[in-house]
């Protein structure tokens, strides 16, 4: 009986550990794991959510299943979180603010909230407008799907495509183009068109609000939403995207630096005149002279950073 009883300890007490853990992995899997569906209805229930962008709902839980195959806590590795894979800067701009690590962990409609807010702004600016009045481009219809694919690989990408006429006009690291991501959305295979033209007229589908009275595309630098960007602007937001902060957090870094550094060095020059005179090596006289230059030293430089 003692034996028996030894072995059903040494059996069950493994098994029952590897059935918790086996039930925890599935019960993280099921809340970090939704649907197309979830992913749609989530985006009908969003206040964040334009009216276009509802009517989109169902292609919007398509893209979430090509993006991140229905995952929350999806990273891609370079730049975007999240089931609808929302990039580091549009997520700073979520108030009040969070880190990528808990957007990761937000639920779903957080997630789709967060995410509604910037593709709605988004949809109202020029190239999704353009595309969206377009019947056909490059000679395939214009879908639901090519309108956010259009969005989600950047809309200043979408112009280039747009002023190219063709879809093949922009292609992103991958080799993706706007018109092969909205057919990956929509899970099909499309043939390749021979001597595609875009058609620039108005078409007899939806229609989205452009952000300005002209929807004339502009020969300017854009930011990802289409609008015209000062040189400055855009320079600084190209420093961001490469480096992952912006140039005036590498300023303050810079400065906060340099204060320190000088006050490490101002310190050692005062204890170094303190002990010379601790010797008798200099008079009282030296002594505070040197002391005047070094805090004018220091006044300057912290002067100096403050202007700048």
């Amino acid at each position: 009986m003692a034996a028996m009883s030894l072995w059903l300890r040494r059996v069950l007490l493994p098994l029952t550990c590897a059935l918790a853990l086996v039930s925890t992995i599935a019960w993280a899997q099921s809340n970090t794991r939704v649907t197309s569906d979830q992913v749609a209805a989530a985006i009908l229930a969003s206040p964040n959510a334009s009216s276009q962008l509802r009517d989109y709902a169902n292609a919007i839980g398509n893209l979430a299943m090509f993006e991140s195959g229905g995952r929350l806590d999806v990273y891609n590795g370079s730049c975007c979180y999240g089931v609808l894979q929302m990039n580091t800067a549009n997520i700073a701009s979520i108030r009040p603010p969070i880190t990528t690590e808990q957007f990761r962990n937000l639920p779903l409609q957080d997630q789709v909230n967060a995410w509604a807010t910037v593709m709605s702004q988004a949809l109202r600016t020029t190239a999704p407008a353009q595309l969206a009045a377009m019947t056909t481009f490059d000679g395939r219809p214009v879908t639901p799907s090519m309108v956010l694919a259009c969005v989600q690989l950047g809309v200043g990408n979408c112009l280039t495509m747009i002023r190219s006429g063709r879809c093949e006009g922009f292609n992103d690291r991958n080799g993706t183009s706007i018109c092969e991501m909205a057919d990956r959305i929509d899970g099909v295979t499309r043939p390749p068109v021979a001597n595609p033209s875009p058609s620039p007229g108005p078409g007899t589908g939806w229609t989205l609000t452009p952000q300005t009275p002209n929807t004339a595309l502009q020969n300017c630098l854009t930011d990802g939403y289409g609008n015209c960007m000062s040189l400055s602007s855009a320079v600084e937001a190209g420093f961001e995207n490469g480096s992952g902060i912006s140039m005036s957090q590498l300023r303050n870094t810079i400065q906060m630096l340099t204060v320190a550094i000088t006050f490490l060095i101002c310190a050692s020059m005062l204890l170094a005149m303190w002990r010379q005179y601790a010797d008798g090596r200099i008079a009282t006289a030296d002594l505070w002279m040197g002391v005047r230059q070094v805090s004018m030293v220091a006044s300057i430089i912290l002067i100096v950073l403050t202007v700048a």
